[in-house]
Formats: structure tokens, sequence, C-alpha cells
């Protein structure tokens, strides 16, 4: 899983993951499949991240935003960000963000 957490940063924002730690899995549809989702953390140099990424054979165009945690929390709030698995990474980081900071000084 770290491999393609890895592997998807620099294919979809150009950034090298320096370390990572698995945050969680969770059903996609519960009772419609058995299939699970993953997320992970990983710390990135953050001023570097910026265009536009993503495999041209796979129709990827992926645009990066580089944001505050604060910010991003209030894009959950306003509906800006609604997609579940970044709603509940997001909402995985509020809760947790000072004791990953603490882990990873």
């Amino acid at each position: 899983m770290e491999d393609v957490a890895r592997r998807e940063a620099i294919e979809e924002a150009g950034l090298i993951v320096k370390r990572t730690k698995p945050v969680l899995s969770f059903l996609a549809s519960p009772g419609g499949t058995s299939e699970r989702s993953s997320i992970m953390v990983g710390e990135v140099d953050a001023t570097t991240a910026s265009g536009i990424h993503g495999l041209a054979d796979e129709n990827e165009d992926i645009r990066v935003h580089v944001v505050s945690r604060e910010q991003a929390y209030q894009w959950v709030e306003e509906g800006k960000i609604d997609n579940a698995a970044s709603v509940i990474a997001l909402q995985w980081l509020q809760l947790h963000h000072q004791a990953l900071k603490n882990e990873w000084a």
C-alpha cells in the first residue's frame, strides 16, 4: 500500500513522499460491496506542489491546490470538498494532526 501511495503522489501531484503512515480503511458501499478503500497520510514538501498532473493515457487532468488545514476543513464544511475519501481523510487529520506532528517531529 505504501508503494502505491508514493507512486500516486508522484503521478497525481508531482510530489515525493518522505514518510507515510496508514490511517484507516473503510467500506466503499456497505451492504453493496465488500470493497474497501484505504487512506494514508504522507509527509511532503508542499512548497514544490503546483501544476497539472496525471497520466494522459488515463485521461487524468489533476490540478494541484495547496491550502492550509483550516482552509481544507472550511471547504468540507461548505461542501466544496464533497467526495467521501477526502472528507474522511480530512476529518481524520482534524482529529489527529497534533499527534502526527509530535510523532514526526
